[in-house]
């Protein structure tokens, strides 16, 4: 029964978000593309699933990919309007931005689940004030914080002796297992064609 709720989510998730979903497709956004491959994963399980049953395993995938997209999704939804007032190119103008902060985002997420690096997370925090506050006056971050996100992550990651994947590497590969995207695509990939519900 659980494992249909979480299908039926989805399925009702795809529907309040249709306008937006479908726009930052369309527009071949920046600010989906870097985890175009969650969302392109999640939408073919859920086609198999309406097929036949998933494995346990498949189902955790899903399930893994779903939150993960609704975290994304929310955080773009409350940029879009407070930040943008609902103008889609608006914000594809900072596109690169945001995609700094989703990535600071998954960062800090992993950090939490891992109380040794807790007391890490502060320097992750100082940059995403920093990447908001170049988003509230609607300019891009400078390059650098690239650079530093890096810096970052790379000297947290390493003096913890701990290798991380991010969920759209992983989902990347799956999507390749799942014959979605070859190597050669996934740079100039369309995000994903989702099918209206």
């Amino acid at each position: 029964m659980e494992e249909n709720t979480i299908f039926t989510d989805y399925e009702a998730w795809k529907r309040e978000n249709n306008e937006l979903i479908t726009t930052l497709v369309k527009k071949q956004s920046k600010t989906i593309q870097r985890f175009s491959p969650v969302l392109a994963v999640v939408d073919y399980l859920y086609e198999q699933n309406q097929k036949g049953t998933l494995s346990e395993d498949e189902e955790l995938i899903f399930s893994t990919g779903f939150d993960y997209i609704y975290d994304q999704f929310q955080i773009i939804q409350s940029l879009l309007e407070d930040n943008f007032n609902n103008d889609y190119d608006e914000m594809e103008k900072y596109g690169q931005t945001i995609n700094l902060l989703l990535y600071i985002n998954d960062f800090e997420a992993e950090l939490k689940v891992n109380d040794n690096l807790k007391k890490d997370i502060n320097k992750l925090t100082d940059l995403e004030d920093k990447v908001n506050s170049y988003l509230d006056k609607k300019e891009n971050a400078p390059d650098e914080y690239f650079a530093l996100l890096d810096d970052i992550t790379y000297s947290i990651f390493t003096k913890n002796n701990i290798e991380i994947h991010t969920v759209d590497q992983i989902f990347y590969e799956i999507a390749i297992e799942y014959d979605i995207y070859t190597d050669e695509e996934y740079s100039t990939i369309d995000p994903i064609n989702l099918k209206q519900v």
